[in-house]
């Protein structure tokens, strides 16, 4: 391992993918000015496995961390991929749908939900999938379903607090600002517990450690490693948490903040 050699943590959407626009040209180059330069980028998404489409995977990321924690993975070797246990998603299923809750199972290998229910109107995710990767899709089967994170779209917000506030001895609960919508992961983790057991595996000293994020998913991943860097585009408690900021993905937010911390650019290579 080369002395100097970072690694660097990047969410997927509002960070370095939008949805119907794709990929900043400025992020694409400096992707591959920090592969160059012997440093390591690594996919941390709130996706499920099973929702990281190609686009994203094509950029050759050496690691990716997915499903908010629950699954780290390394040049094709999977080194956790913590699942909910099918118990506890038997009994918490009915209890969101009860509080009018509308559900997707995130996993490695599918998302299930739903099919007669509104899932698709909230989660533009499952319609790719249907349109392009039917084999990752599937009918909600709680009782069986392999599932690293529940999502939910919330249509009663008091409701869903006072369950939320019983249900956190089990999940890990994320909710977002700008829209009613909740992410739960099991008890303990989320992105900074998966970036920790990667740079553990791979023997890089925290000091070492940069993120770019967006959302409220990002919150723990900024604060935890060295350099937590907000995007331009953030919700508030992102600007909040985070050490520093950027500009916004479109506003070549990542090339700059990459440029500015000497990780790209003129002598920003690795020595050995």
């Amino acid at each position: 391992m080369k002395k100097d050699r970072r690694i660097v943590f990047f969410d997927i959407d509002g960070t370095i993918f939008e949805q119907g626009k794709g990929i900043p040209d400025s992020t694409r180059e400096a992707l591959g000015l920090l592969k160059k330069n012997g440093h390591i980028p690594v996919v941390c998404t709130g996706r499920s496995m099973a929702s990281v489409f190609p686009e994203i995977l094509d950029l050759d990321f050496p690691a990716v961390i997915a499903g908010a924690g629950t699954y780290v993975e390394y040049e094709g070797k999977v080194i956790r991929s913590q699942l909910l246990d099918h118990r506890l998603v038997e009994r918490t299923v009915p209890r969101l749908e009860s509080c009018g809750c509308s559900l997707v199972l995130e996993g490695p290998e599918y998302l299930s939900y739903r099919k007669e229910g509104d899932a698709t109107d909230f989660y533009e995710v499952l319609n790719r999938l249907h349109r392009e990767y039917p084999h990752r899709i599937k009918e909600m089967e709680p009782k069986k379903d392999e599932a690293n994170k529940i999502s939910a779209r919330i249509s009663d917000p008091e409701a869903f607090g006072v369950l939320a506030r019983e249900l956190e001895k089990d999940f890990s609960i994320v909710r977002y600002e700008s829209y009613p919508f909740a992410e739960m992961m099991p008890a303990g983790i989320n992105k900074a517990a998966g970036i920790q057991i990667l740079i553990e595996h791979l023997g890089i000293p925290h000091a070492h450690t940069y993120a770019f994020g967006d959302g409220p998913n990002d919150l723990e991943m900024l604060q935890y490693v060295q350099y937590g860097t907000a995007m331009g585009n953030s919700e508030q408690s992102v600007f909040q948490a985070a050490k520093y900021r950027t500009k916004g993905i479109w506003e070549d937010g990542i090339y700059l903040a990459l440029k500015r911390y000497g990780l790209i650019g003129a002598g920003a290579a690795c020595t050995v």
